[in-house]
């Protein structure tokens, strides 16, 4: 057997190098891989949050326009996400009705979108985060109904 240059196969230090310039790259492409499942899993609750929300501003848009003001701080849940939806009704002009809707849930991971910290459909204390004396949340909807009669 000769020793030269033409030698076949790695060193043990060759393979560590490798494995040093390839480990950081393995855990960036993962650590992007289950970011990327987390923030699809935010975005279909999204869609399911706003699919109840809008079911609920509908029901509500079709109520009499004098039964409205009984939606006022009513809360309601959807079957397919675990959270609750929260209505709210400004009656200060007698013929125009503000309705505000928000919806805040809970991900897989256990963390809760929106001001509803508990999922109750209550503001409680510590859970209105910008002042509004509302529970508000990226998924809520604003409309002005007018009394047509």
């Amino acid at each position: 057997m000769r020793f030269g240059k033409n030698r076949e196969g790695l060193t043990l230090v060759e393979l560590l190098m490798a494995l040093l310039i390839l480990m950081p790259i393995f855990v960036t492409v993962m650590f992007a891989f289950i970011k990327a499942i987390e923030l699809s899993e935010i975005a279909r609750n999204t869609s399911l949050a706003v699919w109840a929300s809008k079911n609920k501003m509908t029901e509500i848009e079709n109520d009499d326009f004098i039964d409205v003001p009984g939606y006022h701080q009513v809360s309601f849940t959807s079957t397919s996400l675990t959270g609750t939806g929260v209505t709210y009704v400004d009656s200060s002009n007698p013929n125009l009705l503000k309705v505000t809707i928000s919806f805040s849930w809970r991900q897989k991971n256990g963390r809760i979108i929106g001001e509803d910290q508990d999922l109750d459909g209550q503001l409680d204390a510590g859970e209105d985060a910008n002042g509004d004396n509302q529970l508000s949340s990226p998924v809520g909807w604003t409309t002005l109904i007018a009394d047509v009669s």
